[in-house]
């Protein structure tokens, strides 16, 4: 008997204590919603101001956004069919609420609520929405800044007023669910700022949050965002994260992250510290990042959506927000769009089944997803510039019924593929993308994508693409009988050599596919006897006569300063690009000077650390090398006049490279600013790995460089390496003038 009773009250117990329903939210820009609105109005608009030679930073990178939501291009949607439309699409990927963050777009954002709660509740689906709680967003308090609780409360009340008793309001626990974002923005006054972090002064931002519940006039479940507080804590101690998570488990009923990228490695630790609290975790959902006025986090093909999902499993996350829907800016969407098309929300819903299911889903159908970048890996663009690379793969994933072989005749390659989830990466090269399955000897499936990779770019762009082999069932199911809309910029719709970008941009309207055919290939409109065909393939402008080269053409740097944005590369004045930001890294004073640079993956236009502006930095971090990284940036002398500032580090050396346009000869000219600091610095100068002038300035030191007759072939490098002295980490190559001018040139 007494057994009998100890396994009731462990039944009991267990049914008091059981595991919340696990639930996975989709972070919505109310900014941005599909078919109409801000982000339509930009993809109409944008070929007017899309222009190479721009002198605002994002046109002439071709745009801040580069994936557009994935509708008929000639069809302006209601808002009430845009509702409709996103809800449909989210419920078919698994997605079980939107969470409208308050409030990106302002009123407009407000109004984007309004009618997604209408059309659920209209629809009569399960699908639940709630706001996230975004302090940029919010309107700011002018009498005490930083104390933003009544405009969190503000935005509590706005959605319980109107849509409180809603079955389509989100709850948890029987409350009203509330998801943060940076949740710690709602309580940082002047008054608390030089508290010492810790709970005592984090237990006045929980206090904030009671605050918002007093206000709201009810008890609210929130979801609490780590990510902020690790921005404030030593990074020479990433312990202090878990501190946080402890203190956040005692205190919310959720705790998680939004991309959670500073602390990754800490994840396992600090979802259990979480749990210990006795509160859900929420881990950080996502697979991209690609911002072109901020950071780019990027992998190859999916692996950071998968990698997030294994630690959703593996650490007993029952809450997720994933980042997110429909942030076109930031290309993080998970909604359908021109790029990716259907591909990531289909395998998002494998894994938000094998979450919930406990196990991976058993394929009823085979599918073929290709998942790669536009370009192959160390491709620059034109005529657009370039901030920034990362290298990529061409992924085919494949779901399937039973084993089968798969071909992917692009890269020569055949491989085995096993029921289930499977996965394989290959080297991108240019031309078609195309896989097929093939089971007992007869093909199944065959699957091209509607984009190429190419050589050559015309924008940068790190996102992915992606395309499905039930793209046109998709398509089918969202929009009946209407055309399926492929997207491929640099695919040739009327296969006449010209790609589809080509046409668009200089003949027609950018990206309006009804002006992709608007060239022909041997017209010459620059009257100069090049054809278009020509230009395209010599990289140039068709609308402008031929540029020569003549003998004292002079590539002057102080030309990039004046001109106040910089490129990596940064082209000349008849555009060609010539000035390369590399960088190498090696073990300290044994890097060697062999020409096998790579360029530099970050750029920023002002960082106040580099004591510059016009910034290239080598990476932050690197798997073998540890150090701080380097950089070259531009900063002007007391007298106003511009210098180019080289800052390498023990094990980054940094490199300026200048890629000649021309077969010639050229002399160069330099001046080496007075060597500040306590140690000295190299500079090499080499035509490949052929030296042509080194010299270590000591401290004091400077002076003038003066190299003549330099014979040069088209497309060589001439690289001016600056490199700490052996055991040194503290000096600056300062350049004042650095020209290179044409004396003979080779016809």
């Amino acid at each position: 008997m007494k057994r009998l009773l100890t396994l009731s009250l462990l039944a009991t117990g267990m049914l008091l204590h059981a595991e919340p329903e696990k639930t996975i939210y989709a972070h919505y820009m109310g900014c941005f919603p599909a078919g109409y609105g801000a982000v339509e109005s930009h993809r109409l608009e944008m070929a007017k101001s899309l222009k190479h030679d721009s002198k605002n930073y994002l046109d002439a990178l071709g745009g801040r956004i580069v994936n557009w939501p994935l509708t008929p291009p000639d069809r302006t949607m209601t808002p009430e069919q845009s509702a409709e439309l996103e809800i449909k699409r989210a419920m078919r990927g698994g997605i079980d609420g939107f969470a409208i963050d308050a409030w990106a777009g302002g009123q407009g954002a407000q109004r984007v609520l309004d009618q997604l709660f209408a059309a659920a509740e209209r629809m009569k689906v399960p699908f639940k929405i709630t706001i996230c709680l975004d302090a940029s967003c919010l309107p700011k308090n002018d009498k005490e800044p930083g104390n933003n609780i009544q405009a969190y409360a503000d935005a509590v009340k706005y959605v319980l007023d109107r849509h409180g008793s809603s079955p389509n309001l989100a709850r948890r626990d029987g409350k009203p669910l509330i998801v943060g974002y940076h949740s710690r923005g709602i309580y940082h006054p002047e008054s608390i700022k030089n508290l010492p972090e810790g709970p005592e002064k984090w237990d006045r931002i929980a206090q904030a949050y009671r605050e918002v519940e007093k206000l709201a006039g009810q008890p609210l479940f929130f979801h609490f965002c780590i990510d902020a507080f690790f921005h404030n804590a030593p990074r020479q101690n990433p312990e202090a994260i878990i501190k946080v998570a402890e203190w956040a488990g005692k205190n919310f009923g959720a705790v998680g992250g939004f991309l959670g990228n500073d602390w990754a490695g800490k994840s396992g630790e600090v979802a259990a510290a979480v749990k210990a609290g006795g509160v859900e975790w929420s881990q950080p959902m996502w697979f991209q990042y690609n911002n072109k006025a901020g950071d780019l986090l990027v992998g190859n093909g999916l692996d950071i959506l998968r990698g997030n999902w294994e630690k959703a499993r593996q650490s007993g996350a029952t809450m997720l927000q994933f980042v997110t829907w429909n942030d076109y800016g930031e290309d993080t969407i998970l909604a359908p769009g021109y790029s990716t098309g259907y591909a990531v929300l289909e395998m998002n819903r494998y894994f938000v089944d094998w979450w919930k299911q406990g196990r991976a889903p058993v394929p009823q159908e085979d599918k073929i997803h290709l998942i790669f970048r536009r370009y192959v890996n160390g491709a620059t663009s034109y005529p657009f510039q370039m901030r920034r690379s990362s290298p990529g793969v061409l992924e085919v994933v494949t779901l399937l019924k039973a084993p089968a072989e798969v071909s992917v005749p692009g890269n020569k390659v055949k491989y085995q593929a096993p029921a289930g989830l499977f996965f394989k990466q290959l080297p991108l090269q240019a031309g078609e993308v195309t896989a097929t399955l093939s089971r007992d000897g007869s093909q199944i499936l065959s699957v091209t994508a509607p984009e190429l990779i190419t050589d050559s770019p015309f924008r940068e762009d790190n996102s992915m693409v992606c395309y499905s082999s039930d793209f046109d069932a998709q398509w089918q199911t969202d929009f009946g009988s209407t055309p399926p809309f492929y997207y491929s910029e640099n695919g040739d719709i009327d296969h006449d050599g010209l790609p589809n970008w080509f046409e668009m941009y200089w003949f027609g309207k950018f990206p309006d596919f009804r002006t992709a055919t608007a060239a022909k290939p041997d017209d010459t409109p620059a009257n100069d006897g090049v054809t278009n065909l020509q230009k395209y393939r010599n990289r140039r402008n068709p609308l402008q006569p031929e540029v020569k080269y003549q003998v004292g053409q002079v590539w002057d740097m102080n030309a990039i300063h004046q001109r106040g944005v910089s490129f990596n590369p940064d082209s000349d004045s008849n555009g060609s690009p010539v000035w390369y930001y590399l960088y190498k890294h090696g073990e300290r004073g044994q890097t060697p000077h062999d020409g096998d640079y790579l360029p530099c993956p970050h750029n920023g236009q002002k960082i106040p650390y580099t004591g510059g502006e016009m910034v290239h930095l080598s990476p932050y971090k690197d798997p073998k090398y540890q150090y701080i990284h380097g950089w070259i940036s531009r900063a002007k002398a007391a007298d106003g006049h511009w210098q180019l500032i080289l800052r390498p580090r023990v094990q980054a050396m940094i490199i300026l490279g200048w890629k000649s346009p021309v077969d010639g000869v050229v002399d160069i000219q330099a001046k080496v600013a007075p060597v500040k600091g306590q140690d000295g610095i190299t500079l090499d100068i080499a035509k490949g790995r052929e030296s042509l002038f080194k010299q270590v300035y000591d401290v004091g030191n400077g002076g003038d460089v003066n190299l003549s007759g330099i014979s040069v072939k088209k497309g060589e490098f001439i690289y001016f390496v600056a490199d700490e002295m052996p055991g040194f980490d503290a000096s600056s190559l300062v350049i004042d003038s650095l020209q290179l001018k044409l004396v003979k040139l080779e016809q």
